[in-house]
């Protein structure tokens, strides 16, 4: 997955976001974000609000906030879907998800300044993997491309589980054969969700909404 595909992705899921610089890195994005007409203590403020607002929700946990130095960190939770690959390995069995879901965990750090603010989201980790295979299924993440270890590691693991089992040959290699692709959509959805929540604050810190 590229860094122009990332950018792009970005403007499509917010396009009113004035977004100057970004980086887009394995497990990492950082956006710098221009609001002109507020100051460092507007913004730092009002963010703070947002934030302590959306904790009802149980995805965010403000960790620090300096009100001198601009800075405030906040850990998050957020349930992100991907596709099963369960439903090609049995097409015909009625009832199985489409999609299937684990919570990813992230650090937030954003630093305020006067008409512009940084936010930098790190991903730290996945939960409630179907197949408990939690930190395998973690490593395979990666907003850039598949590290193809990491993924040779979940597929061997993987292999063996479904061969445990009893599940036949043909069907392991279909889910061999779409394993990457698995990957990458999580990661990309994984994406759309940091950018997509960073979308609403920004919102919220131009138009009070």
């Amino acid at each position: 997955m590229s860094k122009v595909i990332c950018f792009v992705l970005l403007f499509i899921l917010v396009p009113s976001v004035n977004a100057q610089e970004y980086l887009i890195e394995s497990k990492s994005a950082t956006i710098v974000y221009e609001v002109p007409d507020k100051t460092k203590s507007d913004l730092y403020q009002s963010a703070l609000q947002w934030f302590e607002k959306e904790e009802s929700t149980s995805e965010y946990t403000i960790e620090s906030s300096d009100p001198n130095a601009g800075i405030i960190r906040v850990s998050e939770v957020n349930q992100v879907y991907y596709k099963n690959i369960g439903k090609l390995m049995y097409p015909k069995r009625t009832g199985m998800a489409e999609m299937l879901s684990g919570d990813f965990s992230y650090d937030i750090e954003l630093v305020f300044e006067d008409g512009t603010y940084m936010v930098k989201y790190l991903l730290t980790g996945m939960e409630k993997e179907m197949y408990g295979r939690d930190d395998l299924f973690y490593a395979c993440i990666d907003f850039e491309e598949i590290d193809e270890d990491a993924l040779a590691e979940y597929n061997k693991s993987m292999n063996k589980l479904l061969t445990m089992n009893a599940v036949f040959k043909k069907r392991r290699n279909i889910f061999k054969e779409n394993s990457r692709s698995q990957f990458e959509d999580a990661s990309q959805n994984v994406l759309n969700s940091m950018t997509s929540n960073m979308g609403s604050l920004y919102s919220y810190l131009k138009l009070g909404e």
